[in-house]
């Protein structure tokens, strides 16, 4: 009995305390029903995003005190002014940017990069691999967002004010206060992680990669690239990448030379996958032209290419390819990087060989910024979208198809309007076909399937087979030139397809990868046969300068040869490691998974121009 009196005071003075900071005049029913839908919103993105990733990120606290502090952003209107018409505004504008980063990370597994919501007039081109990309638990925000403009419209009970009510002003003041005590909290957390840079450094792995979004919310991503935009290196930063080049050149020194040739033609295909090569559906053969292709035993072939890609998709496979460098995270460097001086395999046979450079491509020369990125890579001409005649629709966008696209290119060559006979080249053919949702006119489908798959993968082999067929068409003219023997022709993915469908997918068919793997088929290869191990598409680079016999190039990339001393190991862009880590090594593994970091610094900092 002696302790009971001092508790019941206790409780009375925290009661007293709790009522001072959080005032019932402030939050009342309606205010915190407002405020608990900003909440939901963000703790509904966090369940989704955590759905195809992993539920790590809800037993960090930095995910509760960020998704606090998010919602108490979007809900000023309700605080400060108890307004539920504005506070249904900022609900649905915050259940939109959070969507369309959920949409966005179904195709480039990654939240919006600040850059790239400059890039939001490229949607127009990708409309259908947006809606594609919908799910059933997006409905969520539907409902979230519905339930607070019901509320919003439905009429106040009129109350008369109280003298002392908490003025705009104040109750503005308490808002502020909340958030920057929120604030404050974060801002504790991410300095225990030594940083906010330091904390994301921490978590680019394998098993804590997809916990960023959730533990930071898209904001905490935004502010992050805007903290790395335009920075200067640390002198730590250039001992680094100084150090990481010079222990790379070390393990990836090429010591067998082949005979130079005169041209090389690169093919990537739109989403082309492994899998599909070889592949019987039916009794028919899904890629029966690239069947044949690798029979023949000057045919070197890769079919575990694992796809390290980001933001840009497309153009970064050029840029792994094309110039040996990984894509920077927190933007498309084709839009900010466009002026960078890059080192490039056309760049090299046209210093060995003095060949001229070409791009065709379906689309228009600003997807992407394609016109600008060829041109820092030294190509001379971009044969772009006015360049051809439309007259086989195919996709979503009724884009040129693959198979018009590679007969008007052997015509546009037979006429000596590309390549014409007697020059040596470097020609890259940049296929659209294969571009999310897959569709194909039923005129243009010669595979005919019965429909047993799932239609995603069903659609998929039809224009897998398609392109086949086109490439076909390539190969055919190609091979009635007479420097054939001289051209290493190279036929590869630009990224994975099937993206956010994949885990399906792999379930109801077995004969589907489960990994992000595309093809790298090099024919007139001096080195045939099947190379088996991982290996990333940075490291296509190397490999062709070694199979081109341009080894005494300057620039060798960031990958190695699959010809020579490949350890097997490659780091995907989900951060996940494939193949035999341990032979590979600790310390060359620390490397590959350092490799992004080390290739952001050299691009954002234009380091190849600096001696």
């Amino acid at each position: 009995m002696p302790h009971t009196y001092p508790l019941r005071i206790m409780k009375k003075d925290m009661k007293r305390i709790i009522g001072k900071i959080f005032p019932a005049e402030i939050w009342t029913r309606r205010v915190v029903t407002l405020w608990a839908a900003a909440l939901l919103t963000v703790v509904w993105f966090d369940t989704v995003w955590c759905l195809n990733t992993t539920f790590t990120a809800f037993s960090m606290p930095e995910t509760w005190v960020n998704a606090l502090l998010l919602s108490m952003v979007f809900s000023a209107p309700a605080i400060i002014t108890k307004s539920g018409r504005w506070q249904a505004v900022t609900v649905v504008i915050l259940a939109i940017w959070l969507e369309a980063n959920l949409l966005y990370s179904r195709t480039y597994f990654t939240v919006i990069p600040l850059g790239s919501y400059l890039l939001a007039g490229n949607l127009k081109d990708f409309t259908a691999s947006v809606t594609d990309s919908l799910r059933w638990a997006d409905a969520g925000f539907v409902v979230i967002a519905g339930a607070v403009i019901v509320m919003a419209a439905m009429p106040r009970r009129s109350v008369k004010r109280k003298s002392g009510e908490l003025t705009t002003l104040r109750r503005a003041a308490y808002w502020a206060a909340y958030t920057v005590g929120l604030a404050a909290v974060s801002l504790l957390l991410i300095v225990r992680r030594g940083g906010l840079n330091e904390a994301w450094r921490s978590l680019e792995n394998a098993n804590y990669h997809s916990c960023r979004a959730v533990m930071f919310t898209p904001a905490g991503a935004m502010i992050h690239d805007a903290m790395n935009k335009d920075r200067e290196l640390t002198d730590e930063e250039i001992a680094e990448v100084d150090s990481w080049i010079h222990s790379h050149e070390t393990d990836a020194a090429m010591s067998h030379t082949f005979p130079t040739v005169r041209n090389i033609v690169l093919v990537l295909c739109e989403s082309l996958e492994s899998w599909v090569i070889g592949l019987e559906a039916e009794g028919k053969e899904v890629t029966p032209n690239l069947n044949r292709l690798l029979a023949d035993t000057t045919t070197f072939y890769a079919p575990n290419v694992v796809t390290q890609v980001g933001a840009g998709r497309s153009i970064d496979a050029q840029l792994l390819i094309n110039a040996g460098l990984l894509p920077p995270e927190g933007g498309v460097y084709s839009m900010g990087h466009h002026t960078n001086l890059y080192h490039t395999l056309n760049q090299a046979l046209a210093e060995k060989r003095d060949a001229r450079s070409y791009i065709l491509t379906v689309d228009k020369e600003i997807t992407w910024n394609q016109g600008a990125v060829a041109k820092a890579f030294g190509i001379d001409t971009v044969v772009a979208r006015d360049c051809w005649v439309n007259d086989e629709k195919v996709g979503s966008r009724k884009k040129l198809g693959d198979r018009s696209f590679m007969r008007q290119a052997a015509e546009k060559m037979r006429a000596g309007d590309v390549w014409p006979n007697g020059e040596n080249a470097f020609v890259q053919i940049v296929t659209y076909s294969g571009h999310n949702p897959f569709v194909l006119p039923e005129a243009l489908d010669s595979l005919r399937l019965s429909g047993k798959y799932p239609k995603v993968v069903s659609d998929y082999m039809t224009m897998a087979h398609y392109t086949d067929g086109a490439i076909g068409t390539l190969i055919d003219y190609l091979r009635s030139r007479p420097d054939y023997d001289s051209t290493l022709v190279v036929i590869t993915g630009d990224h994975e397809g099937l993206a956010s469908y994949r885990r399906e997918a792999v379930e109801k068919c077995d004969f589907i990868d489960a990994g992000q793997h595309t093809p790298l088929i090099v024919l007139n290869s001096p080195v045939g046969g099947r190379w088996e191990k991982p290996m990333g598409q940075v490291d296509i680079y190397t490999t062709l300068l070694q199979l081109a016999g341009l080894t005494d190039y300057g620039w060798h990339g960031m990958g190695q040869s699959a010809v020579e001393g490949h350890p097997g190991v490659a780091i995907g862009s989900d951060h996940t490691a494939e193949g035999d880590t341990a032979a590979a090594g600790s310390e060359r593994m620390r490397r590959l998974y350092e490799a992004p970091r080390i290739s952001g610094l050299i691009i954002n900092n234009d380091l190849l121009r600096k001696p």
